[in-house]
């Protein structure tokens, strides 16, 4: 009676044991797999860090173009259609 008392005891604990490192080896695979996630949503803020960082390096040579004469004459060409002396004016037919 003792003796499967014992075995019985040892079994317990040896359930117990293994149930706890199924715990925790269930447990850092959830943070293992948080972690990924964590460096690829770093590595997607990161790409779009860079592309923010470039469009305000152009806004920012944009704003130091702005006042140039060159800037207003593209304004004019652009907007208003003008063109400089010299330069050669072709008229589409097929334009309505």
């Amino acid at each position: 009676m003792r003796k499967t008392r014992r075995n019985n005891f040892k079994l317990f604990k040896s359930l117990i044991v293994i149930g706890l490192i199924c715990f925790v080896f269930s447990a850092f695979h959830g943070v293992i797999s948080n972690i990924n996630d964590y460096k690829a949503d770093i590595a997607s803020v990161s790409r779009q860090l860079e592309q923010e960082k470039k469009l305000n390096n152009e806004l920012r040579q944009d704003k130091l173009n702005m006042h140039s004469e060159q800037h207003y004459r593209d304004i004019a060409r652009k907007t208003l259609g003008l063109v400089e002396p010299g330069d050669k004016v072709y008229i589409n037919s097929n334009d309505k």
